[in-house]
């Protein structure tokens, strides 16, 4: 049976100026799903997740929440999601607790109790004005805030920066419980520690276009399959070696080798190369990012 995605994204493009930042970008997010949004900085992360609020408006594309049509609707959208921006401009005469009614009051769905409960267990304290605290505890209640909406998806834009080890864990085990709800959860971040430990699903961005999708486990496993090689000399793509579905990532004399052969063939074909030094990938996000952005990160 087809069930309505919480979240489409379908060949959505936008630019400012003539900087495209978003170049046919299509994803799928189910409900109850949490998918990670991987990429440098200016891959088009952040300018995705604003089609959503309607901060920005695609110029090309669809994209919908809970069938709610963003571009043309995003009050509407807007009423369907609990969104953590990675700006933290509050209201400085605030206190913590006046800004999280202020904020929430405008969903239907949401629920109070489970943002002041967020706020003592993040450790945010109650009754002070924002402009006392710091860059990390307002960065707690807005991930507060934006959980405690009740919204059917929540979306976060560099949730753990600023968070200290232990709220980083009580971010992520609140984010779970959420999911497993019914609640889907995109966020953009660079811990790729955390998107591998929380996500489902991650998609990796580069020049506002996604360059690799899957599930996160499976990404991560593929990694074991990844080479990183230097060279005692430049070399450029066409000197490599080809065989099937080897990938060769990278500039000079630094290049990664993606395969599913035995490493032992693999070292064969390669054994003519100047290689000056060999490491085998260790099965992680942050060797999936290395491949797809080698030398350049941007």
């Amino acid at each position: 049976m087809h069930t309505e995605p919480a979240v489409l994204f379908d060949n959505v493009s936008h630019a400012f100026g003539d900087q495209q930042v978003l170049q046919g970008v299509s994803l799928r997010i189910e409900p109850g799903e949490i998918v990670g949004l991987i990429g440098p900085n200016g891959a088009g992360k952040s300018t995705l997740l604003r089609s959503m609020v309607g901060i920005i408006r695609p110029d090309q594309g669809i994209v919908r929440v809970c069938g709610t049509d963003a571009v043309r609707d995003s009050l509407g959208a807007r009423r369907h999601i609990g969104y953590a921006p990675s700006e933290t401009a509050l209201y400085h005469q605030m206190t913590s607790e006046q800004l999280l009614a202020f904020a929430i009051a405008f969903h239907p769905h949401a629920d109070h109790r489970l943002g002041l409960s967020l706020l003592d267990t993040l450790g945010v304290p109650r009754t002070k004005r924002l402009g006392k605290l710091s860059h990390g505890m307002k960065r707690k209640i807005v991930l507060a805030q934006a959980i405690a909406s009740g919204g059917p998806v929540i979306v976060l834009d560099e949730p753990t920066e600023a968070l200290d080890p232990e709220a980083r864990r009580m971010v992520e085990v609140e984010l779970r419980k959420q999911a497993e709800a019914g609640r889907s959860v995109l966020f953009s971040s660079h811990d790729l520690t955390s998107v591998e430990r929380l996500c489902h699903r991650a998609a990796f961005l580069r020049r506002g276009k996604i360059v690799r999708a899957g599930a996160a486990a499976e990404l991560a496993a593929e990694a074991g399959r990844l080479l990183h090689l230097e060279f005692r000399s430049p070399l450029n793509r066409e000197q490599l070696p080809q065989r099937g579905d080897w990938r060769w990532q990278g500039q000079a004399t630094r290049w990664s080798l993606q395969h599913n052969d035995a490493v032992e063939s693999v070292l064969a074909v390669i054994a003519e190369l100047p290689i000056d030094g060999i490491r085998d990938g260790g099965g992680s996000l942050e060797e999936v990012f290395d491949a797809l952005y080698g030398g350049d990160r941007t």
